[in-house]
């Protein structure tokens, strides 16, 4: 690595199967430095000319690739903004699923440029505190050409480098049914684990249900709707995986709250819980829709029992609101109050952003939110 803290363009030796890689010219190096300003510049020519929807991607030469995965890769980078998400595309028809392309904020989070990163596993930026189950459970999920979304400790530029938390949504690419390749969209919660107080952030892996949305590459795709684990399929006349039942409407009561979050929902029902136990109340994750983004926790404050929902609203964003089920008004609002100043920067649209590092518990697992203290009942009476 060079003193400036970057790295200079180097392509593996050695590919996924251990054999050598031919040596790549200085003309061939220039092209493949994975921004896709430069793959327009390619397209476009000396003079300038030619439409960004239109260039032509410029993949590196030894990215594992037929003809039909390198169109779905175009495809795919047309519908997003390369230079804005933190996105990595391996091809699973590979010995080893390599690394086939990444996107410049990739190569910023992870510590690797395109060239160092083509035809390695992904697992490159795993290290010491990466959950082994975490790790099996992504594989399982792979396996069985499911999405999925994680939570670990990734090490940027690889084990001995900084250690940071990535928020991780797995999505297969479909060509009429078939699986072509692997989008993961990662997102860097260092900044958001470290806000936590009471609770330690685990590491998870979660294959919803509801995951298994079927989408379509004919609109642009967002950060919000990239950070949810689908399943796309490049043929526009090829039916859509079946969409999973909707989650089951919820009581109509009077609630207090806030809306439009981007935060995971998983991340904020641990910020819930954390928030819960720096107020002295007493909780416990009460259940867990399957088949959406929903989670719900009851809780007690003194004399007050309610009930926090954190659910995915119509657009896509999230939300948290809270519905008294026992106790005096005044009593309640006060206990909302210290909630939303417990919960803080989670309920704004904070950028992400790397700051502090929280260690995770040692072979932690994601289950349910530990409880603040022991919970007898939480019903009103």
């Amino acid at each position: 690595m060079s003193s400036s803290g970057t790295r200079a363009f180097d392509t593996p030796s050695e590919d996924v199967t251990g054999k050598k890689r031919p040596a790549l010219d200085s003309a061939e190096l220039a092209r493949c430095t994975g921004s896709w300003d430069s793959c327009q510049r390619a397209e476009a020519g000396p003079s300038g000319s030619g439409d960004a929807k239109d260039a032509h991607l410029v993949l590196h030469p030894q990215a594992e690739l037929d003809a039909l995965q390198r169109r779905l890769v175009t495809q795919f980078l047309r519908t997003v903004d390369p230079n804005e998400s933190s996105i990595v595309i391996t091809n699973p028809r590979a010995q080893g699923n390599p690394i086939v392309w990444v996107t410049r904020p990739w190569q910023d989070m992870c510590g690797f440029t395109y060239g160092e990163a083509v035809g390695r596993n992904p697992r490159l930026t795993q290290g010491e505190r990466s959950d082994p189950a975490v790790v099996a459970a992504i594989s399982g999920a792979l396996q069985q050409e499911r999405p999925c979304k994680a939570a670990m400790v990734n090490y940027r530029g690889g084990e001995g480098g900084p250690a940071f938390w990535n928020m991780l949504s797995i999505s297969p690419l479909l060509h009429r049914g078939q699986l072509q390749l692997y989008i993961a969209n990662l997102q860097d919660y260092s900044y958001h684990m470290g806000q936590m107080v009471s609770l330690t952030p685990s590491q998870f892996c979660r294959a919803a249900l509801h995951y298994r949305r079927g989408r379509r590459l004919d609109a642009p795709l967002t950060s919000l709707s990239l950070a949810k684990p689908a399943i796309y399929e490049a043929d526009g006349e090829h039916p859509l995986q079946p969409a999973p039942e909707p989650p089951p409407a919820q009581p109509m009561m009077r609630r207090l709250g806030w809306n439009k979050l981007v935060l995971e929902p998983e991340h904020l029902a641990d910020r819930v819980g954390d928030a819960l136990s720096r107020i002295d109340a007493q909780y416990e994750l009460a259940e867990r829709l399957a088949s959406g983004e929903s989670v719900v926790v009851s809780a007690r404050s003194g004399d007050v029992v309610m009930r926090v929902l954190v659910s995915e609203e119509a657009d896509g964003h999230y939300s948290i609101s809270c519905a008294r089920l026992s106790g005096d008004t005044f009593s309640y609002h006060a206990a909302f109050r210290q909630l939303k100043a417990a919960l803080g920067e989670a309920l704004t649209q904070h950028p992400l952003q790397s700051r502090g590092f929280v260690t995770p518990p040692t072979g932690a697992a994601r289950g349910a939110l530990p409880l603040a203290r022991a919970l007898p009942a939480l019903t009103a009476p």
